[in-house]
């Protein structure tokens, strides 16, 4: 019985080792990175942990890289990529130095090998890009149902203004890359006479109804109603002057609840359909799924669903919208390596072809 039980005892331990291994590899990323310094002179310690520190920077970039660069909005994209980088760097739980030493330039240079938590990496570099305010906008289109043209035309003209402004991306529908937002408004406009001792007046009023849908699956994450009525007889003057009033209201409104909900949507694990073209052969297909996994570092899987006619049609889960997920693969070495193009971005699905 005791044999039993020790051996029963062996075994669990052994398959809870084979899980905290396997969970291990999951989330962390072995890469090879070099760091350099100026040689400081009388000061080995000091010149040897700049270059170190360099090497674990570098890691951190090759790991997230494509990631940062996919997902930041900023002037000064310099000054963001090494705040981020330096402050990402503890994120290596562990390293070996393969070499150090003086290289051919007269430079200090420390090579390394880290495993980087992929995982808590991006968790952080979230949060900094939160903070700082340097998150890319979500992509957004403006459709427009109204029974007045100038109205339409008018109200779309401003809110693509306001959007610009606050760094939103505007598109139209005959894009490769599809939107991740339809700004979908409803505006009505009508006039009505009325008669106040002999002077005839009129009054216009200008409603909107504004629907913020998620392309997909059409989920309204924001909406807002107003309108506003104003007497006079110069129709274009009112309608532009109304239009004004109620997108400054509308935007107010909507503001807030669109970035919030953006800000936590982009960093979800969310299933989408990668369709590649021009693939020779199955083997080829395999091969880019190893390749697409290593470089991009928000997929957390990757299944071969079906590969016929030189098609390989893949399910990923990534943490990000679709229009991510293209800038993340272009950004990246599988551009080169594969000379990609690319041939859509939908709401739920990216197609490319290897040239």
């Amino acid at each position: 019985m005791i044999y039993y039980q020790t051996h029963y005892i062996k075994l669990v331990a052994y398959l809870v080792l084979i899980f905290f291994i396997t969970s291990i590899n999951i989330e962390a990323k072995v890469v090879t990175a070099k760091g350099i310094s100026d040689v400081v002179k009388g000061e080995k310690a000091k010149t040897r942990n700049i270059a170190l520190t360099n090497a674990k920077r570098a890691a951190v970039e090759q790991v997230a890289g494509a990631f940062v660069q996919s997902r930041t909005s900023v002037n000064d994209f310099v000054f963001a990529q090494d705040k981020i980088y330096s402050s990402s760097s503890g994120n290596i739980s562990s390293y070996i130095i393969l070499s150090e030493g003086i290289n051919d330039f007269n430079a200090y240079e420390v090579e390394i090998e880290a495993n980087v938590d992929v995982q808590e990496l991006l968790s952080d570099i979230k949060k900094i890009l939160k903070v700082n305010g340097w998150s890319r906008k979500p992509r957004v289109a403006i459709k427009v149902n109204t029974n007045n043209q100038f109205a339409g035309s008018s109200l779309k003209s401003i809110m693509t203004s306001k959007l610009n402004k606050n760094g939103f991306e505007v598109f139209d529908e005959t894009q490769r890359v599809q939107a991740g937002f339809i700004l979908q408004m409803d505006v009505n406009f009508h006039t009505t006479q009325s008669e106040y001792q002999g002077i005839k007046l009129s009054s216009n009023n200008l409603s909107v109804v504004t629907n913020v849908k998620r392309k997909g699956d059409g989920q309204i994450i924001a909406s807002a109603n107003v309108e506003t009525s104003k007497a006079g007889s110069n129709q274009s003057k009112l309608i532009k002057l109304l239009s004004k009033q109620l997108i400054s209201r509308t935007w107010s409104t909507l503001k807030k609840e669109i970035i919030q909900f953006w800000q936590e949507e982009q960093y979800l694990a969310r299933s989408i359909y990668l369709d590649l073209e021009n693939v020779s052969s199955y083997k080829q297909a395999q091969s880019f799924s190893r390749s697409l996994k290593q470089s991009v570092s928000g997929m957390l899987d990757i299944e071969i669903v079906k590969y016929e006619k030189e098609v390989g049609i893949y399910l990923l889960k990534y943490k990000g919208w679709p229009e991510q997920l293209h800038a993340e693969i272009l950004a990246g070495p599988l551009k080169t390596d594969y000379q990609l193009k690319l041939i859509s971005v939908d709401s739920n699905n990216v197609t490319f072809r290897i040239n």
